[in-house]
C-alpha cells in the first residue's frame, strides 16, 4: 500500500510540473510578442504620416521595444547640459491638480496641434496604448513615442520618452528622452502649494545634443510652446471635470 501512494504521488506530481513548464512556455511566449516592434499597429495611429511612427531612428534594426533605454540627465555631467524652466498657476488644489497629472487620458492629453501621439509603451505590461484605448494612467516605465509638428506641420520630428520616476511624496514626474534620439537629457515636473491654496507647476528641462546652435537657438524656442501646449490641455481637461 505504502508503495502504491509513493508511486501515485509522483505520476501527479510529475503532471503537474509538465503543466506548469507547459503553462509558463506559452505565457513567456506570448509576454515577449506583445513587445516585439511588428505588434504596432499602424491602423490605430490615428495621424497622418503613421508610418513614421514604426520607421524611424528608434526603432531601426530594434527586435525588442523593451531595448529602448533612456539618456537621463546626470548630474556630474552638469556643465554638459542646457537648462530651461517653464512654471504655471493651476487654480485647483494641488492633490486635484497631482492625480489628473497622473489620469488624464491620452486623448485628452495629446489634443493640440504641436505635440501628437503614435503610441505608448509600458515595459512592465508588454502593452502597447493607442490614442483611444482605456489608458490607466501615467506609470513608471512606459515609453512615449510623440511627433511634433513644427514650423506649421512642415517640419515633422518623431521623439520617445520613458517615464523613469514618479514621486508621490514630492509630486514630482521625470521623464527622460529616449538613446539613439537627437537629444539626451531629463524633463521634471513639480507640484507645488501656494499661499492661496492653488497649485504651481514647475516643468525643468535638462537637455544636450551634438549641435549648439540647436540646443542654444531653436530647442529653447519650440520646447517652450510644446510644454505649454502640454500643460494648458492638462488645465482644459481639468475644467471639463
Amino acid at each position: 500500500m505504502k508503495l502504491f501512494f509513493s508511486r501515485f504521488n509522483y505520476k501527479s506530481t510529475y503532471k503537474q510540473l509538465i503543466f506548469n513548464l507547459l503553462f509558463l512556455f506559452i505565457f513567456s511566449f506570448y509576454a515577449s510578442a506583445q513587445n516585439t516592434v511588428n505588434c504596432i499597429n499602424p491602423k490605430k495611429i490615428h495621424q497622418k504620416h503613421k508610418y513614421k511612427f514604426i520607421h524611424n531612428k528608434y526603432l531601426d534594426n530594434l527586435s525588442s521595444l523593451d531595448s529602448l533605454q533612456p539618456e537621463c540627465y546626470q548630474i556630474n555631467e552638469s556643465e554638459n547640459y542646457r537648462t530651461q524652466d517653464d512654471s504655471f498657476i493651476v487654480k485647483e488644489k494641488i492633490n486635484t491638480v497631482w492625480q489628473k497629472y497622473k489620469s488624464i487620458s491620452l486623448k485628452d492629453a495629446y489634443c493640440g496641434e504641436l505635440v501628437s501621439l503614435g503610441f505608448v509603451y509600458s515595459k512592465n505590461k508588454k502593452k502597447i496604448y493607442y490614442l483611444n484605448d482605456d489608458y490607466e494612467g501615467i506609470r513608471e516605465g512606459q515609453i512615449y513615442f510623440i511627433r511634433l509638428n513644427l514650423l506649421g506641420g512642415f517640419k515633422r520630428i518623431i521623439v520617445a520618452y520613458e517615464v523613469t520616476k514618479i514621486d508621490e511624496e514630492k509630486k514630482m514626474m521625470q521623464f527622460c528622452y529616449i538613446n539613439k534620439g537627437v537629444s539626451e537629457g531629463s524633463q521634471k515636473i513639480y507640484l507645488y502649494k501656494t499661499k492661496e491654496g492653488f497649485t504651481k507647476v514647475e516643468h525643468k528641462t535638462f537637455y544636450k545634443s551634438h549641435s549648439k546652435l540647436r540646443d542654444q537657438w531653436l530647442y529653447p524656442k519650440f520646447h517652450k510652446k510644446i510644454v505649454s501646449e502640454l500643460h494648458h490641455n492638462l488645465m482644459k481637461a481639468l475644467s471639463l471635470n
